[in-house]
């Protein structure tokens, strides 16, 4: 427990700017900066992601108010809305929270709410573990000159803890003049780590943040959890107090689709836009984490408030990766019903004729240009049936700009590397195919290997054979490169 108001841990997230730049100290403590690489979500999926340690397509928490699955009214989240434990659960751990979301209810915590966030964390410092969410703003406006102010107030506050405290903050990052940069995926982590030095590490996962918090706290995570592999994470492992067993966590029982059907009914804009808001979080977390079974669900519900062209395709993308043909007949007939003149409409049925009736799907892609295909999503697919029925420049045109708009998925990459290995253009293979190959599909890891082979990458080939034999005892060129 803690003593002489030394909290164990402090968290501080906000949905705007704390610092400016990436300062080599806050509060005379070197910092540790590493760019968050997650999609743009509310403040409330921030912070119970890092009381978590796992997605809001797991814990379940979107937005700070919710529509009640039995009055169909909005409220708050509360603590039994959230379906998986939280960092300091049946810890021992005694944690103040300030403006968290979905704490109500939960007995081992105290919640505050404050707007004068560091005043009140000043009363907290006898707590273990003290986490606090800045009150939200329009941040987006935010001059150098406010951020700056922001700051000095932030290191105020961090000023009055011991250096054995450890800290995060969670906040957009800002450049050396102050301001937010309009690229996507602005959130930053900066931590304050006693014996720690200064460090820009390279992007992380929001979970993997999640994660730290447990190591930090001195907390022994739950299955499901993963946790960081950082130098400065790393050594604080072993001091991990066993916890009690894991709690399950609670299995999604709320019937969104009544939710909706009922809210639609009552025209509700409020609570539409609400659960909107809501599926469509877990739609762009769903898609970067490639949860494809997750994707097809999130996107049915928004195309039951909405039924745009977006979430149609999506719905049809996550058919597509996990072969349910049957649905995906449905939904590919679902989409052009609704628009057969859309480029999306012609990709989709494509997917079903590419293997029996690949002339039909050419004259369906032959005139698609990939600059005026608005669903960014759908480029990838369609790179992916252009290089199966011949369309290859037209093929790594539209990969090359789903790279850049980055909605690449695994099978995008996979695709381009062959239809480079085959033009024996090895190095273009290798950087195409990403990470793609290290682990994962049998196939994907044999085309890594017959690349690196080409490219005489002996190393990272071994490594890679040595995967491949764990599968296929006996792969003939694996057993030569280990031969």
């Amino acid at each position: 427990m803690s003593t002489n108001n030394t909290p164990r841990l402090v968290i501080i997230i906000s949905d705007g700017p704390m610092l400016v730049g990436t300062p080599e100290q806050v509060a005379n403590r070197p910092a540790i900066h590493i760019p968050i690489d997650f999609p743009s979500i509310p403040l409330a999926t921030i912070a119970t992601t890092i009381a978590t340690g796992v997605t809001p397509v797991v814990h379940g928490i979107v937005t700070a108010v919710t529509v009640d699955d039995e009055t169909f009214q909005i409220r708050e989240s509360v603590a039994s809305d959230r379906r998986f434990q939280a960092f300091w659960t049946q810890s021992g751990l005694q944690t103040k929270l300030i403006n968290w979301p979905a704490t109500e209810g939960d007995s081992d915590v105290t919640s505050y709410e404050y707007n004068d966030v560091f005043a009140k964390a000043e009363e907290c410092l006898d707590a273990d573990v003290i986490g606090m969410v800045l009150p939200s703003k329009a941040r987006e406006q935010s001059t150098p000159e406010r951020v700056l102010e922001q700051q000095k107030e932030l290191e105020t506050f961090l000023s009055s803890l011991s250096h054995d405290t450890r800290v995060l903050l969670v906040h957009k990052r800002t450049n050396n003049a102050g301001y937010i940069p309009k690229a996507r995926g602005s959130l930053c982590a900066t931590f304050l780590v006693d014996g720690c030095a200064h460090e820009l590490r390279q992007a992380s996962y929001l979970p993997v943040i999640g994660g730290a918090m447990y190591v930090l706290s001195g907390v022994s995570p739950p299955m499901g959890v993963k946790l960081p592999k950082w130098p400065f994470i790393m050594p604080l492992y072993d001091c991990l107090e066993t916890g009690l067993f894991p709690i399950n966590p609670k299995t999604e029982d709320t019937d969104w689709l009544q939710i909706i059907d009922k809210i639609s009914e009552s025209k509700n804009k409020e609570s539409i836009a609400l659960l909107r808001q809501r599926f469509t979080t877990l739609v762009s977390v769903s898609f970067k984490k490639k949860l494809w079974k997750e994707l097809e669900h999130n996107s049915e519900y928004l195309i039951q408030l909405e039924g745009k062209p977006f979430e149609r395709w999506l719905k049809i993308l996550a058919l597509h990766q996990q072969g349910k043909k049957k649905e995906l007949v449905a939904a590919v007939d679902d989409l052009c019903d609704f628009y057969p003149d859309k480029f999306i409409s012609k990709i989709a049925k494509s997917l079903l004729l590419y293997e029996e009736k690949p002339d039909e799907a050419l004259e369906l892609l032959k005139d698609i240009d990939p600059t005026k295909i608005t669903v960014w999503h759908a480029l990838g697919t369609l790179g992916r049936m252009c290089f199966r029925i011949g369309l290859e420049e037209k093929g790594v045109e539209a990969i090359q700009r789903a790279l850049q708009k980055q909605v690449v998925i695994p099978a995008d990459r996979v695709h381009f590397a062959l239809h480079y290995a085959n033009k024996e253009d090895f190095e273009s293979a290798l950087k195409s195919l990403g990470r793609m190959g290290i682990g994962g599909e049998i196939t994907w890891q044999e085309l890594r290997l017959r690349i690196l082979v080409a490219l005489q990458l002996t190393d990272q080939a071994k490594q890679v054979a040595g995967n491949i034999l764990q599968i296929k005892p006996a792969h003939q060129q694996a057993l030569n490169v280990l031969g």
